[in-house]
């Protein structure tokens, strides 16, 4: 496919630090492009080229080994996961973990080892009717309130992962 040239930016480079690969979160250093306001490794346009985001938009829950699996298996992208931050103990109280007021987790059925990851709620609507993820909320999500004890017991896996 040709690109006109003039909506590409072509030849920029980046020695390190700036960038990582959109799905993987993989440090990028190289060359890349512009094209409608998303960027690609390469010198110039190839329709193949892998996207790149800046650091500050990656996602620090890629830095976890067992996440970059799963969105490899999975084909969900970095940007469709989210960390979530957990202070304190996440069964002390009310059951929900202090710090968060809402949590989604998806678990891909179909695959061993067992992986869990912490999703946003566009992603929990997505997979709730495909049958290879099962999800689960931690919280109050449309006035019904799910504990942190109540998902433990519902998914397998979930509290030695929050743990972890």
């Amino acid at each position: 496919m040709r690109v006109p040239s003039n909506i590409i930016q072509t030849g920029k480079y980046t020695s390190g630090g700036e960038f990582v690969e959109k799905l993987t979160n993989k440090p990028y250093q190289g060359y890349y492009y512009e094209l409608n306001d998303s960027l690609y490794t390469g010198k110039e346009y190839n329709g193949n080229a892998i996207e790149i985001i800046k650091i500050k938009e990656s996602n620090s829950l890629f830095n976890n080994l067992k996440t970059v699996l799963f969105s490899t298996i999975s084909g969900i992208s970095s940007q469709s996961l989210s960390s979530v931050i957990i202070k304190g103990n996440p069964t002390a109280n009310d059951g929900i973990p202090h710090g968060v007021n809402l949590s989604f987790y998806s678990k891909q059925l179909n695959f061993t080892p067992i992986l869990i990851k912490s999703i946003n709620e566009n992603t929990y609507i997505s997979l709730q009717k495909n049958a290879i993820y099962q999800t689960i909320y931690i919280g109050d999500y449309k006035g019904n309130i799910i504990t942190a004890d109540q998902a433990y017991s519902q998914m397998v896996g979930l509290e030695t992962f929050l743990e972890g």
